[in-house]
């Protein structure tokens, strides 16, 4: 047995965004039976084959982790027993006590609900304050392990079996962990009915795991207990990719919530790390209104490094609940893209000044409504016909269920050959209901804005010979322009002819091109409030030039949408003009186009020097999205010449950035690139309408270069034919030839998806 002089460590807090958890107390709203916990049977381990890996712990790539048995011995100790395997199921048989650490903790019931509870650590250590603003030492939960100092008896029982026995005696606590808790009002005293959860963190091993299991020790059942599961990893995971902190191998919530309870404070900032207070704050970040009012929102973590999380820009409405806590009422029809957990209803159902108040920072509860002395009274007010109406209904996003109300449907594009001006075919309908809108009387289309656009060609648009000095799409407003069918539908003329080449610059358009609806209501969604813009969800259609079989012939499809709105839930830009359709964004930003116009108008200047900025989907979205490991911001000048710098402190990707399929399809982001694609203007030159003069990154490079910026990298590509002072020309004659393909194309020595991590 291996026995040290219990002392701690606290291991490093957060690093940004980790997902949603925690729960709450609260009487259940009137007519809201939650019934009783569900059953939670624990997976059965698969069976350990007696041949052990061929691969040491160490390179273990998978972890396969089953805790197979808890029980408490005549001492009250904790005994577990569990299985280990590889990614093959072969036995780990060389697991050593230094690769593990071990919780154990008990979930305390909630007089408010029997649906609510809050895991309390038995394991628990006295964080004395060092930095920052606090004097008071508080008790926080922790772990058993060798680094820690504080190790029960790990025996390997062989063939990947092995034992545990808690130094922890669940009824003999340290002293001075008792008086401590005694001061903060916690409850650390063993109840062999609650429910008790044992959980494992491996380290030192590239595959991470975090097996629990949860059980009675009175009763030693393990089935129909419960658990408290407020929020599922695999809904963390959507953004997350994976959920990893404290260095990595913490990945799971219901093992993060063992030790982030009620009881763990930070004695440096004085704030909880109560899993459900700490990730709402974080997840609101900058909008919080103690930082709107100047109070930075930090926790301080591994050797006293402050966290400052003031700067989190959550990528979607706060408001949106369910997009961590999904249960079987709230998560109706969101089954096929998010995981239920037996209580993800309860956000719902049970209002608690530490969950509420950890959003709504600024409310004093001791004087809300007359003062609440605890959670007794909330659903007096918070529920349905009371003062302040349900819970849910208080998270209603309201311009999302306005903007359901409308659909539109391009049914026609007529006249889209050569030197003739598109006639587009459409109709707005109400979805819910099947009518139609009439856009030219209905009030509703009353300060709207609704635009038909056309663009060209759909190999990679450039929109060569729109009038313009840039590569916009050509836009028609359809509130004024259009002339009604009578039967629901509209049609409007565009004003500008498909290019044949009879005009500057002189290159006619060929292929196919794409129409598009955008533009937003304006619409007062609450009595007494100013109106408030309402997104219509863009939709396109692609239509014929001169295809030899006059069938059109798509855009490539290399992002999904369904994956960008599992972070941003409604992807809404331009003064919600342009919502939830990559097709339509495509069409503006362009290989060709840049902010040119724009940072004419910049005041002051963008600082990257540059005259212009490409905005083309491929490079602008990468560069966005990369902002914690380019070397340069991507600086970008939008509407009104407001410049925006793409810095850590603007954008916190949440995810793993080398995994390219978070955003592509399976094939959107290999090598070699579909056919046609077109290299990046960075300079268009002195003639503005035409791309003859422009100056462009050879199209692999200017992908790959979006994300890796710096000089090293921007050598080895020079160094592989790729440039970032070409022409178009030259690409098409050969003269420039990237060969990026001989070794990056799939299958080859260094695969995108290998070096990406992916296989």
């Amino acid at each position: 047995m291996l026995t040290f002089t219990r002392s701690w460590i606290l291991a490093g807090l957060l690093g940004l965004l980790v997902a949603c958890g925690g729960g709450g107390g609260g009487n259940s709203a009137p007519g809201v039976n939650p019934g009783p916990p569900p059953p939670n049977e624990p997976t059965p381990p698969p069976p350990i084959p007696p041949t052990p890996s061929p691969n040491p712990y160490s390179e273990a790539q998978v972890l396969n982790a089953f805790i197979t048995d808890a029980a408490l011995n005549s001492d009250n100790q904790p005994v577990i027993k569990f299985q280990l395997s590889d990614g093959n199921n072969a036995a780990i048989t060389d697991l050593a006590v230094e690769d593990v650490r071990f919780v154990i903790s008990k979930l305390e019931t909630s007089p408010l609900g029997s649906s609510t509870g809050t895991w309390q650590s038995y394991v628990n250590v006295i964080a004395q304050p060092q930095v920052g603003i606090g004097t008071v030492p508080q008790l926080q939960g922790t772990f058993e392990s060798v680094s820690s100092r504080n190790i029960g008896e790990f025996t390997n029982l062989g063939a990947g079996n092995y034992s545990y026995r808690y130094l922890t005696s669940l009824t003999n606590l340290p002293a001075d962990v008792l008086a401590q808790a005694e001061v903060e009002g916690l409850d650390l005293g063993y109840n062999p009915n609650l429910t008790h959860r044992v959980a494992i963190q491996f380290d030192n091993a590239p595959g991470k795991a975090n097996p629990n299991r949860d059980w009675i020790p009175a009763t030693g059942a393990t089935n129909g207990v419960f658990s408290m599961d407020i929020a599922a990893t695999a809904n963390c995971n959507r953004c997350h990719d994976p959920l990893a902190v404290h260095g990595g191998s913490r990945q799971d919530v219901k093992y993060c919530v063992t030790c982030h309870n009620a009881g763990s404070v930070d004695p440096d900032s004085t704030n909880t790390v109560d899993f459900k207070v700490m990730i709402h704050k974080i997840h609101r970040g900058a909008n919080l209104p103690s930082v709107q009012a100047g109070q930075p929102y930090v926790i301080y973590g591994f050797r006293n490094s402050p966290n400052d999380y003031s700067h989190v820009h959550f990528p979607q409405d706060i408001r949106n609940c369910v997009n961590c806590h999904v249960g079987s009422a709230t998560g109706a029809g969101l089954e096929q893209t998010l995981t239920e957990t037996s209580q993800g209803d309860n956000w719902s159902l049970y209002a608690t000044q530490a969950a509420c108040g950890s959003c709504h920072d600024d409310v004093d509860f001791a004087r809300h409504r007359g003062g609440q002395t605890d959670d007794s009274k909330c659903d007096s007010c918070h529920s349905t016909g009371g003062a302040a109406g349900s819970i849910q209904d208080s998270h209603r996003i309201l311009t999302v269920e306005a903007s359901s109300k409308f659909m539109a449907e391009i049914l026609a594009i007529d006249s889209s050959m050569q030197g003739e001006k598109p006639v587009v075919s459409f109709k707005i309908t109400n979805p819910q209901t099947g009518e139609d809108y009439d856009i030219l009387t209905d009030p509703v289309f009353t300060g709207a804005s609704i635009n038909v656009r056309t663009a060209w060609n759909t190999t990679d648009f450039t929109n060569t010979g729109n009038g313009a000095n840039n590569a916009s799409s050509v836009s028609v407003s359809a509130l004024t322009q259009s002339v009604a069918n009578g039967d629901g539908s509209f049609n409007v003329t565009l004003p500008l002819a498909i290019p044949d080449g009879s005009l500057r610059p002189f290159i006619p358009a060929t292929g196919s091109g794409a129409a598009v609806i955008e533009g937003r209501l304006s619409m007062v969604l609450e009595p007494g409030e100013p109106a408030t813009q309402v997104p219509l969800t863009n939709v396109h259609s692609f239509f014929s030039i001169d295809e030899p079989d006059g069938e059109p012939v798509p855009r490539r499809t290399s992002v999904e949408l369904d994956n960008c709105l599992s972070c941003h839930q409604v992807l809404s830009l331009h003064g919600s003009n342009r919502t939830d359709d990559i097709d339509s964004c495509v069409t503006c930003h362009n290989p060709r186009n840049t902010d040119l116009a724009r940072r004419a108008t910049a005041n002051p200047p963008p600082t990257d020097g540059k005259s212009e900025e490409s905005i083309d989907f491929k490079t602008m979205v990468h560069g966005i999205h990369a902002a914690g490991m380019r070397e340069n911001p991507l600086q970008v000048v939008g509407f009104g010449g407001t410049v925006y710098v793409f810095d850590e402190e603007a954008v916190q990707y949440p995810g793993n950035l080398a995994n390219c399929v978070a955003c592509h399809t399976e094939s959107g982001y290999t090598l070699p690139l579909a056919s046609g694609v077109l290299a990046t203007t960075i300079n268009t030159g002195a003639d503005l309408q035409s791309p003859v003069d422009d100056t462009v990154v050879t199209p692999i490079t200017s992908a790959c270069s979006s994300c890796h910026d710096g000089a090293e990298s921007a050598s080895h590509m020079v160094l592989q034919g790729g440039s970032f002072n070409t022409t178009q020309a030259a690409i098409d004659d050969g003269t420039v030839v990237e060969t990026c393909n001989v070794c990056h194309a799939a299958g080859r020595t260094s695969d995108v998806s290998v070096v990406h991590g992916l296989q």
